[in-house]
């Protein structure tokens, strides 16, 4: 069931707020997927709460999940209209979490990360596959940067990790947060920071940080445009670092 059959289903149930919640969404799916919840709760006329309220209703633990249901329920009708065209089913997705990252990807939010990261002695980072290539990226980016930051592959990730000192830090970027990369990275001395579209990885205590990145498809490590986001992130984030 999709997002807006979702609340014709509880439609008769909906106080006055909900109604104009639900009107709003209605008449343009599409223009809440950038939107904030204090965005969409001032454009509908109501408090935050009463929105917070409107999508527990539903059955959403936050506003930022029912969002991401209306991204992949558009993503899902742009495939349809597509008629079967893969590459713009693609194009599709992308531009759907383009979206949803820009209302991640803060100013604050980049510079909180930025400060974050300034504050080691040096900076490694790894992945495994398609995401190693941001580790890559980063690395090349800051060489004008004059700080210690080295790209590692995979295969010597334990290495550096029995290498690494209590003010360093390790950068993973891994769509799942998986345990193919996690059990080496944890070896690591210094801090950890991962960055991921899985909420619910079974690292989160032994990561001091996490960047989460949005996904549209069901499953994030079938999200082929994740790699891709990886890359804008690390492009965003060095504009910062280099400030």
């Amino acid at each position: 069931m999709n997002p807006l059959q979702k609340m014709d289903m509880h439609k008769d149930s909906f106080t006055q707020n909900d109604l104009l919640i639900y009107e709003t969404i209605r008449k343009n799916p599409s223009g809440i997927i950038h939107m904030t919840t204090s965005l969409l709760a001032e454009k509908c006329g109501v408090s935050q709460p009463a929105l917070s309220r409107f999508v527990k209703s539903l059955g959403y633990n936050r506003y930022q999940d029912f969002r991401t249901d209306i991204v992949a329920w558009l993503a899902q009708q742009g495939e349809q209209e597509a008629e079967g065209s893969s590459h713009l089913y693609y194009f599709n997705t992308l531009y759907a979490v383009l979206r949803e990252s820009e209302a991640v990807l803060t100013d604050d939010y980049m510079k909180e990360v930025a400060e974050y990261i300034l504050g080691f002695d040096r900076v490694f980072l790894s992945g495994k596959g398609k995401s190693y290539h941001p580790a890559q990226l980063f690395d090349n980016l800051m060489l004008k940067s004059y700080r210690t930051v080295q790209a590692v592959p995979l295969d010597y990730l334990t290495e550096s990790a029995d290498y690494m000192s209590e003010n360093d830090l390790l950068i993973i970027f891994s769509v799942s947060g998986g345990a193919h990369i996690m059990r080496d990275a944890c070896r690591a001395v210094g801090k950890i920071m991962l960055v991921t579209a899985n909420a619910n990885h079974e690292y989160r205590e032994r990561v001091d940080k996490t960047v989460l990145l949005p996904y549209v498809q069901p499953d994030p490590e079938n999200c082929s445009v994740s790699p891709i986001l990886f890359d804008v992130f690390v492009e965003l984030l060095v504009s910062y670092l280099l400030k």
